[in-house]
């Protein structure tokens, strides 16, 4: 090697030749020292690494760094090795501190901090260059999901150092992944994980994340959002009428039906029988005059796209009509109300279902494979309520012929028992005879000089 116009031969002899002095001595072997000190260090390729050898107590020994090939890099603060990328970033007696720029994989490996006394002292740093892998790649077996069936994703980071992990996020929920690592033939490391899950209709539009996790980068990952098509949720509102259906009255029910894709065909349907030939159909809406009780049964909207086929119930019951009656001046007026109860027996509802009196309307969601599911949708209405009062008179001429029969039966009564009843009394035509001795004298004394001694009676009738 050529010697710089800095460098002397004294140098030169130094560096080379007593170096090879040493190593010929079997009592000369460099030691592990705790007087001399480095440390490892970890840096991403293309980055700068810097090397710090440090003396505690220094006899004025000199210090120099080699390279893993044990080729000198420093020499104090000479560096005699050709490859710029190596420069010295402090000399003191307690430390000699290189900086090494644009690493690669390369420049991996043991470097040796080198004290020379007798024997010499040495302390190793290792250097491990991180290699950070490519974007990660995301790939779906299936572009567009179906509610309900399984499907598989796969992640890719390749060509990194050390292995990277992958992990995966659905929203905001972390799932398990099965990845697999593979070693390259440039002692790169490739790792692929793989993410199986079934799908329903929420996860629409949710984004799966393919995170890798690596020393070299920070929030490295890749997304994919969800395309899950879906049957159709079908839902039926009345308006009109809001209470009960009565007869005479008209019905209009809304299908209202959403889906992915949208259905695209929306019809109405009567359970067991026809829709009345007067009923009008328009798109998810349906509308009948006049209603009677012939019209009574279960009305079903029936919504299908590409997925499949969705339905949903309306139990119609038609009450009677309302009636009133004038409200009499001289009389009392009574209420009656009175309930009725539907039976309804439906091939995918429950049998024999008993509507109560309050109850008018129940709505059932029926899925295409025969699914039951109720969607606790009641309207309620008690029968009878608001309905005008109406008089009974055959109940008030029940009252007043019970009244004069009751008044006819006590008179006959009464005048039966004065009929039969006598009582005996005394006139006064005696009177003053009280106090006579005899008959006789009782008979003159008495008032009204009357001779006869017959006692006389009345009789009153």
């Amino acid at each position: 090697m050529a010697i710089t116009g800095n460098g002397s031969l004294a140098t030169f002899l130094f560096l080379f030749l007593i170096p090879a002095a040493l190593h010929k001595g079997a009592a000369q072997y460099p030691v592990v020292s705790q007087n001399l000190v480095t440390d490892d260090v970890w840096v991403v390729e293309g980055e700068m690494a810097t090397i710090s050898c440090r003396v505690k107590n220094n006899d004025d020994s000199v210090i120099q760094l080699l390279n893993p090939n044990r080729q000198t890099i420093y020499f104090k603060d000479v560096r005699p090795l050709k490859d710029a990328r190596f420069q010295l970033v402090n000399f003191s007696e307690n430390e000699l501190r290189v900086s090494l720029s644009n690493v690669s994989l390369s420049d991996e490996g043991r470097y040796v901090c080198q004290l020379y006394t007798d024997p010499p002292q040495e302390a190793y740093a290792n250097i491990t260059v991180l290699i950070p892998p490519g974007n990660p790649i995301i790939e779906a077996r299936d572009e567009v999901l179906r509610e309900g069936n399984e499907t598989e994703m796969t992640c890719t980071a390749m060509g990194s150092k050390p292995a990277a992990t992958i992990k995966w996020m659905k929203g905001d929920k972390e799932l398990p992944g099965k990845p697999k690592v593979e070693l390259t033939y440039d002692k790169m490391y490739t790792v692929t994980s793989r993410l199986a899950f079934t799908v329903s209709k929420e996860d629409d539009g949710v984004p799966v994340a393919c995170i890798v996790d690596h020393p070299a980068v920070k929030d490295f990952q890749a997304q994919k959002y969800l395309e899950v098509q879906y049957k159709p949720e079908v839902k039926i509102v009345v308006e009109f009428p809001q209470g009960l259906t009565r007869e005479g009255e008209n019905l209009e029910l809304t299908c209202q039906a959403k889906g992915k894709p949208q259905p695209q065909k929306v019809n109405w349907v009567k359970v067991d029988d026809d829709v009345p030939s007067h009923a009008v159909i328009t798109g998810g809406d349906l509308y009948i005059e006049n209603l009677n009780k012939s019209y009574n049964g279960t009305y079903r909207c029936v919504a299908t796209n590409t997925v499949g086929e969705a339905y949903e119930d309306y139990v119609l019951y038609v009450y009677d009509a309302p009636t009133t009656t004038p409200l009499p001046t001289t009389t009392t007026t009574s209420t009656t109300t009175t309930s009725s109860a539907a039976i309804i027996s439906h091939s995918h509802g429950p049998q024999g279902t008993v509507f109560p009196p309050y109850a008018l309307h129940r709505i059932y969601t029926i899925e295409n494979k025969g699914e039951y599911r109720e969607q606790g949708k009641l309207f309620y209405s008690r029968a009878g309520e608001g309905s005008p009062r109406t008089v009974d008179h055959a109940v008030i001429g029940g009252v007043v012929a019970v009244v004069v029969f009751a008044m006819l039966c006590l008179l006959i009564v009464l005048g039966r028992y004065f009929a039969r009843h006598k009582g005996t009394y005394f006139t006064h035509e005696a009177k003053g005879a009280d106090d006579a001795a005899d008959a006789d004298t009782a008979i003159i004394n008495a008032e009204g000089g009357h001779t006869n001694s017959d006692e006389k009676k009345e009789y009153y009738i």
